[in-house]
Formats: structure tokens, C-alpha cells, sequence
């Protein structure tokens, strides 16, 4: 009796564990919303899961350049990724977009795996799935490290610039001033016509 409880309890701990792996390994995404700090490296893809109403949906999954990871994403309608709707790349590399278009109203499920030549990358990333109204925009960066890059270079262009402007205000333009100079010549040299003006 025992004996038989030690094995019950043991199977099912054995499958609260197993369920709870399938459980995490499938987190969802909230549409237009992005779900940061996600990390991809103890194993090779990350299984997401969404709810997404008919129309067009992109996936984007940005990392910083600091990880050099590399991704694919695979949308499809079936946690195993066999029905696919829609693949961001061919081969290996980073391709961290996909765009697809539903129909009807539907749940899909969104992998994110490495896809480095090597499987050597790994690394932090933030992932979203967004309708067209809610796209961020590629101009504006998400990650702080993009955003002080893109304040110093404002800043140094702006003092570039102000320091030109200041420096052609400085340099005052030459003018040429001629003086009139007055020579006295011998009566000879001056033409007759202009001989009388001298004498008057």
C-alpha cells in the first residue's frame, strides 16, 4: 500500500513537472503590447502563443546589437510549427520580422529560434506581435543605448554647426580701402587738357 503511493505520487509529480515545462514553454503575447527581457540561449527556440482578431499582424523581435543574436520567427497554427502561415527567412541569419494576414479571428502560435550559422547565439530580446495601427516606428529606438547614441550625435552636430556659424560671424569680411594718394608730377607729364584744371 505504501509502496503503491510512493509510485502514485512519484508519476505524478513526474507529470506536474512535464505539464508545467509545456505550460512555461508556451507564454503568451498580448497584442500591441511587447513582452521584454525574453532570453533564447538554453534552448534553441522560444514558443509563444496569441489570440489575434482578422486583419494584417507583423511579429518583430528586436535584441540589442550588444548580444549578436541571430533569429528566425515561424508563425503558424499549431504549437508543433508543421502548418506554418508564415516564415521570416530562408537559411541562416538574422530575420527578426514577419508579416502575415488573417482571415477570421484565430489563435497562432509565434517560434522564435536561433538561427546562426554555428547555433552559437544567444542572448536578450524583446518580442511583439502588432496590427498596422500600433507598428513602432523604425526612426524611433526602443533600447536606451540607441537612444544616447542617437542625443550625442545630435549634440555634436549641434555644436558643429553652431561653432560654424559663430566663426563665419566672426571673421569680418575685408574691404578693400583705397587712399587717395597725391604725387606732385612735373607740368610735362600732365596731359594738356588736364594741364589747366592743375593751374586753376
Amino acid at each position: 500500500m505504501v509502496k503503491t503511493r510512493r509510485i502514485t505520487f512519484s508519476i505524478l509529480f513526474l507529470c506536474g513537472i512535464l505539464l508545467v515545462g509545456t505550460v512555461s514553454a508556451q507564454a503568451s503575447l498580448v497584442p500591441n503590447v511587447p513582452r521584454t527581457d525574453e532570453h533564447l540561449g538554453f534552448s534553441p527556440s522560444n514558443l509563444y502563443v496569441a489570440t489575434l482578431e482578422a486583419g494584417h499582424w507583423t511579429v518583430i523581435v528586436s535584441s540589442d546589437s550588444f548580444w549578436g543574436l541571430e533569429v528566425k520567427i515561424t508563425v503558424s497554427w499549431d504549437s508543433s510549427s508543421s502548418n506554418a502561415i508564415a516564415v521570416s527567412g530562408n537559411g541562416t541569419g538574422n530575420y527578426p520580422r514577419v508579416d502575415f494576414t488573417l482571415s477570421s479571428n484565430a489563435t497562432v502560435y509565434i517560434l522564435v529560434s536561433e538561427n546562426s550559422v554555428y547555433g552559437d547565439t544567444s542572448g536578450m530580446y524583446d518580442i511583439g506581435v502588432y496590427d498596422d495601427a500600433h507598428l513602432p516606428s523604425p526612426l524611433i529606438p526602443d533600447d536606451p543605448f540607441d537612444w544616447m547614441i542617437l542625443i550625442m550625435v545630435i549634440v555634436v552636430l549641434s555644436v558643429v554647426f553652431i561653432g560654424v556659424a559663430c566663426a563665419r560671424r566672426a571673421t569680418p569680411v575685408k574691404k578693400e580701402v583705397f587712399a587717395s594718394i597725391t604725387v606732385e608730377a612735373p607740368l610735362s607729364v600732365v596731359p594738356q587738357e588736364q594741364q589747366e584744371k592743375v593751374l586753376a
